[in-house]
């Protein structure tokens, strides 16, 4: 199993941990820090066009970290682009309960996404799915993740995709490396691994237990248990997108940020960041 270089974690988990940026453009709509012209700006947030946040970075390497239009296929949308460890990574999902944003909600929030791109926020499945299946590209995803005691570890996989709506979006992962384990795997083939899991809400119930058993507790589902949405098997070792605790009261929850082959239950994460990269 190989290691992320010390360096390059402490660089990657700086960003992610920080409060709201909010990029500002100048009136001769330029992003700030670098000459890279924009084709407009509103609210505060530049434009550029490109395929993804990797396609931005290699054709303008000195553009900094924020908030970019970017249209892989179909209608253009907003990501925040994380230009730092490496560069070119397309945030997908971002939480550190700054915001205090629900991530409880339905089937249609999930597949539209919500949050803001700069703060805590989940994409959209729709989005992800037009960034993973773009033609001849191919993505990995880094998880970065924060205890409450300064802590932090990271996992990565190779490949990640997702499927269509009609397919619940499964998941569809490549090999791991890191230090905080395969919690999307786990350590039960047949209970835990995630991967090949179609994506499930509490509205909308895709896991692989009909009902789900916890010793002596039988649940509907793993969304009603864990809470939030996420690709659940029977339910697995990982679900960044449950309940978030704050200090001091983040020990105790069966609902929680969890990746508990690095953290186990009842431990409840700090912060999550889920962002991904063109190969």
């Amino acid at each position: 199993m190989s290691q992320m270089h010390p360096v390059l974690l402490l660089l990657s988990i700086a960003l992610f941990l920080c409060p709201c940026i909010h990029l500002v453009c100048s009136e001769k709509q330029v992003l700030v820090g670098t000459n890279l012209p924009v084709e407009g700006c509103r609210d505060g947030e530049c434009r550029v066009k490109g395929t993804d946040c990797t396609h931005i970075n290699k054709i303008f390497p000195d553009a900094p970290s924020g908030i970019y239009m970017i249209q892989p296929m179909g209608s253009p949308f907003k990501v925040f682009c994380d230009m730092q460890d490496d560069g070119g990574w397309t945030v997908i999902q971002s939480r550190n309960g700054l915001d205090s944003l629900n991530f409880d909600k339905l089937w249609i929030d999930y597949k539209e996404g919500f949050g803001h791109q700069s703060c805590e926020h989940w994409l959209g499945l729709e989005k992800i799915y037009a960034l993973t299946n773009q033609t001849n590209k191919k993505f990995k995803l880094r998880v970065f993740l924060k205890d409450f005691e300064d802590g932090n570890a990271l996992a990565e996989y190779s490949e990640f995709w997702i499927g269509s709506e009609r397919e619940f979006y499964r998941l569809h992962l490549g090999n791991y490396s890191g230090n905080a384990g395969d919690a999307f795997r786990g350590i039960e083939p047949f209970e835990d691994d995630q991967d090949g899991c179609m994506f499930s809400t509490y509205d909308k119930d895709n896991d692989r237990c009909s009902p789900c058993i916890f010793g002596d507790l039988a649940i509907e589902s793993c969304s009603d248990m864990f809470g939030g949405g996420w690709w659940f098997n029977q339910c697995g070792m990982a679900d960044l997108n449950g309940d978030w605790h704050s200090k001091d009261n983040h020990i105790g929850w069966q609902s929680g940020v969890h990746w508990k082959t690095w953290k186990k239950l009842p431990y409840s994460l700090q912060a999550s960041r889920l962002k991904i990269r063109s190969l």
